[in-house]
């Protein structure tokens, strides 16, 4: 919460120290996202999945470098929310056992394959900062890339898993039947990346934006184990930008 607030607190001061300044522009955002985490492992036999309901709002500020160049800083809430399906095989990841003696629990960690299905999902809330550079094609029409920061004020990632634990060759396998994981805190909180888009005005007040975006940083904890390959974020943004005011071009 303090993040966001410092956030929003950056961007009023913007807003309200720059108001008569005839270079800044001043607007609200709102918009949907659609994409998920692209990855690849030898491991996987087939893999699907389909994006929720993922929108952003925020503020964001712009300031005329030239006639054909613009510099713009936004902050927005952002939720990305996507439900998944992987079929593997001879995937290997640690299981934790339980073993009793002497009526006292005692819990190990053992390194293990898993062959079969899992269905999970991703919900992940963010603050996203991008800077961005915008060249002014004309009246209408702007191209933009530029970085982004998020940070994770919300981490869910939960699902089943069904099939084979161990060895598959063996007359009476190791099955699991929708066993639950929840690898929530391995999520990491803090991502980077770059983005590409362009933007076209509606009309004095309104603009449209389209971007894509890409996270440098796996969706896991570099330091986690527990899976052998990388999950990076791949995004496509559309929003809609109404400007309080608008140097005009």
């Amino acid at each position: 919460m303090k993040f966001i607030a410092s956030s929003l607190l950056f961007l009023f001061i913007c807003t309200s120290g720059f108001s008569q300044e005839k270079s800044f522009n001043i607007y609200a955002k709102a918009g949907i996202q659609a994409g998920g985490p692209i990855y690849h492992s030898e491991t996987i036999v087939s893999k699907s999945g389909a994006p929720g309901f993922n929108p952003l709002v925020g503020l964001g500020v712009s300031y005329n470098l030239l006639d054909e160049l613009s510099v713009s800083l936004e902050a927005f809430y952002s939720r990305r929310k996507v439900t998944y399906k992987s079929t593997v095989q001879n995937q290997w990841y640690r299981d934790k056992v339980t073993v009793s003696v002497n009526n006292q629990p005692y819990v190990y960690e053992v390194e293990t394959i898993f062959t079969g299905e899992t269905k999970g999902k991703f919900d992940i809330q963010y603050i996203e900062i991008p800077l961005n550079l915008h060249y002014i094609i004309d009246s209408k029409w702007s191209l933009q890339t530029g970085a982004y920061y998020a940070r994770a004020i919300s981490r869910k990632n939960k699902g089943t898993a069904t099939g084979i634990v161990g060895r598959t060759d063996i007359p009476e396998p190791n099955t699991v039947d929708h066993k639950e994981y929840d690898y929530s805190n391995h999520v990491n909180t803090h991502f980077s990346g770059v983005l590409v888009g362009a933007q076209y005005a509606v009309s004095p007040r309104l603009s449209a934006d389209l971007r894509g975006t890409f996270s440098f940083r796996s969706l896991y904890n570099e330091r986690w184990d527990g899976l052998t390959y990388r999950l990076r974020d791949l995004y496509l943004q559309l929003s809609v930008n109404y400007y309080f005011r608008r140097r005009s071009i």
